[in-house]
């Protein structure tokens, strides 16, 4: 039997959620008719995703349907059910919700709605949803429900929801992972039923998810699908996986000439809080003291900040800054060496760093770089014979693992010194954390 249950009201909305899902390395099965619930073929899925095509129906109508494959679907085996909403809040999004609730018939079970999708630029924010920057109402036409007053989807809910709603904004978030669980866990022991969550970036519904499985309550996932993906992931595993993935890290060395990636880097900033530690280049073409000693100090402030972070990154001084790069050119004049000599010398140094780092941090199982030289003194310090390469992240950027050496396995992920899509470092992270199942 299926341990994910997803409902959706439309069979494309279902078929999104479902490929995320499949990328839990999970096997997704997306079902348009009742007749296949109880197929033996069907039952050896771990994800089922069930269509009732009811966006278009009257609310009553879309109650009884819902409801009614709700309670074929249920059984004790499921880990998570999930009601898969249209970013724009169309269709019968708080009567499905409510029927959904209804037909599982646990009086204490919450639904914990994030109604956003940060990779497409539709956010939520003080219960607003937001459509590159705008309210939904004027970023979108022809949207079947959308509260024409306020704007806020916490009001909708409060409005066409038959039981308790609250909201919770980004001020909680501020607070940490223990507040927020502590919240949702109060909300739900005061009888609420329905928990809006701002939501503004994949490391918010990170959090979101981290919290609720900490609360302990009964939920239903309610959003366009990254939050049901991301929980999924994170409840569906092992508890073997649940403690390498606990402490699992990602480590990436950032550098290079590319005028994008200081965009890139900023880009990730806004969906993730990484452990950032600038590495000055200038240093590295010196006497080999001032090397050596440039090389010690970014292995130890990376190592005494590391605990309690799951990206870390060396990014060179001339990422995202002009005058550093003019001034490390300048400073090539004196020095008689070739452009050459210089680029070989820094990534080396990268190379040492990258060695150092993983030697002394265990939990750190997977790698990031940006550019050729760069992986390539990674490579040759960490003694590898190659990689074994196992898919395409993006464009120009390729996903593998180590073979040989003293990290053999390790996975990673780099990117060619040519790459101009600014969330190119963030989809990077982002693949290497489903992978890792971050």
């Amino acid at each position: 039997m299926a341990q994910c249950i997803v409902l959706a009201d439309v069979i494309t909305g279902g078929s999104t959620v479902g490929a995320m899902l499949e990328k839990n390395h999970c096997t997704v099965c997306s079902l348009v008719n009742s007749r296949g619930i109880h197929d033996p073929e069907i039952s050896s899925f771990d994800c089922l995703v069930y269509s009732t095509n009811s966006r278009h129906l009257k609310p009553a109508q879309s109650y009884q349907i819902v409801f009614s494959a709700t309670r074929l679907l249920r059984s004790p085996e499921v880990k998570i059910y999930a009601k898969m909403i249209d970013a724009a809040m169309r269709g019968n999004t708080f009567t499905e919700t409510q029927a959904l609730l209804d037909a599982l018939g646990d009086p204490d079970r919450v639904a914990i709605v994030v109604p956003a999708f940060p990779a497409l630029k539709r956010i939520c924010v003080g219960g607003y949803i937001l459509v590159d920057g705008k309210p939904v109402q004027k970023s979108l036409a022809d949207l079947d429900d959308t509260p024409a007053q306020t704007g806020r989807i916490a009001d909708l809910f409060e409005e066409k929801f038959a039981y308790n709603v609250k909201a919770l904004h980004i001020k909680e978030y501020t607070l940490g992972l223990e507040h927020l669980s502590n919240r949702i866990r109060e909300l739900a022991r005061d009888g609420i039923r329905a928990i809006i969550m701002d939501c503004t970036s994949q490391e918010d519904i990170n959090l979101i998810a981290d919290a609720v499985i900490a609360s302990k309550i009964k939920f239903l996932a309610v959003d366009p699908g990254p939050f049901t993906a991301t929980i999924a992931r994170k409840v569906m595993r092992s508890d073997a996986q649940t403690h390498i993935s606990s402490n699992a890290k990602i480590f990436g060395i950032i550098g290079g000439i590319n005028p994008f990636l200081g965009t890139q880097v900023e880009q990730l900033k806004l969906e993730y809080n990484p452990l950032i530690v600038t590495v000055k280049d200038s240093e590295f073409l010196g006497d080999d003291q001032s090397r050596y000693m440039e090389i010690a100090r970014v292995v130890e402030e990376i190592c005494s900040k590391i605990d309690g972070q799951t990206l870390i990154l060396a990014v060179s001084e001339t990422v995202g800054n002009v005058q550093n790069t003019n001034t490390l050119h300048e400073e090539l004049h004196p020095t008689n060496r070739t452009t050459l000599e210089v680029i070989d010398l820094i990534s080396a140094a990268y190379g040492q760093i990258t060695a150092k780092v993983l030697e002394r941090n265990p939990d750190i199982q997977a790698l990031y770089s940006t550019g050729a030289d760069l992986t390539a003194a990674a490579c040759r310090e960490l003694k590898a014979l190659g990689m074994r390469v196992m898919g395409q992240v993006l464009p120009l950027t390729t996903y593998g693992e180590l073979l040989g050496g003293s990290h053999s396995g390790l996975k990673c992920v780099n990117t060619t010194s040519s790459s101009t899509d600014t969330n190119t470092i963030t989809e990077s992270i982002q693949y290497l954390m489903r992978k890792l199942e971050i």
